[in-house]
């Protein structure tokens, strides 16, 4: 296979505090996860695989309904994005290839888009990198990863929020849980990430990290961060809802605006209409 999509589904959410399972809750009327896998739809993939764990049925029930022909990988008792992603190469290793691509995402972004991932796998692709991270930078990076560049622009390092020192917590550049992989690079680095942070899990980025070792690791940075936000808790729920309506006012005011009359437009209005009486 060409490039494979997985989606990691398995957490529980406790911040969100949801009678459903987080990939299951609704924006604008879609769930999460039916959002994310539409957005993986949009590049084509051979095969869509999506990590489960917390309430796996019902998830894959959401999953089923959207893509019938997804697959699922069940993560087991070890904690982390990254045992997720171990998991998933254990489900898909017979279908991987020397050259096949993995790309990689969160299933709480729901405003992610196919274009999106397109412009990543392009960069991924066109850098011949090892793994590409897709990066956005923000304002207020509270709660996110760093991404850490080397003077050449290379990722140097990716630190959690939680586990960054004083002057890394100041860096503005952040991952957004979405990445590319060549799949030889991840499927060398997998079981050889610890859990010696402050969380006691396997964390992702440090398999992407350990990608180096293959080749080179590179971010693309997406220009509207809006669009990459992620979703923990009720109160962003509220907070990207409350934006994304601001940001569909602005471009209807936009839409009103181009196609209100002008001064030129309302004189040939009258000349049309006085034509039209016979004045």
């Amino acid at each position: 296979m060409d490039l494979v999509c997985v989606i990691l589904a398995a957490g529980k959410g406790v911040r969100m505090a949801s009678p459903v399972p987080k990939p299951l809750v609704k924006f604008e009327g879609k769930s999460f996860l039916e959002r994310a896998i539409l957005a993986a739809q949009g590049v084509g993939p051979d095969e869509v695989c999506v990590v489960v764990r917390f309430e796996r049925e019902k998830v894959e029930r959401e999953a089923r309904r959207v893509l019938p022909s997804c697959v699922f990988a069940l993560q087991d008792d070890v904690p982390g994005t990254g045992r997720a992603m171990e998991c998933a190469l254990d489900t898909l290793k017979a279908d991987l290839g020397p050259t096949s691509t993995i790309l990689a995402m969160a299933s709480d972004i729901p405003l992610l888009s196919s274009s999106i991932l397109s412009n990543l796998l392009l960069a991924h692709k066109k850098s011949k990198a090892a793994a590409t991270v897709l990066a956005a930078r923000v304002d207020d990076p509270f709660g996110y990863g760093r991404i850490i560049l080397s003077p050449s622009g290379e990722v140097e390092k990716l630190v959690e929020e939680k586990d960054a020192s004083p002057e890394e917590k100041k860096v503005r550049l952040v991952n957004t849980s979405v990445y590319a992989f060549q799949a030889a690079a991840l499927e060398k680095a997998a079981g050889r990430a610890g859990r010696g942070n402050a969380q006691g899990e396997v964390y992702l980025t440090d398999l992407l990290m350990l990608c180096r070792e293959s080749g080179k690791v590179e971010s693309f940075a997406c220009q509207d961060p809006l669009l990459l936000r992620g979703v923990n808790s009720p109160s962003q729920l509220l907070a990207l809802q409350k934006d994304w309506n601001g940001r569909k006012a602005e471009e209807a005011e936009r839409i009103e605006y181009r196609k209100a009359p002008g001064p030129d437009d309302e004189q040939k209005g009258r000349l049309a209409r006085s034509k039209e009486v016979g004045l």
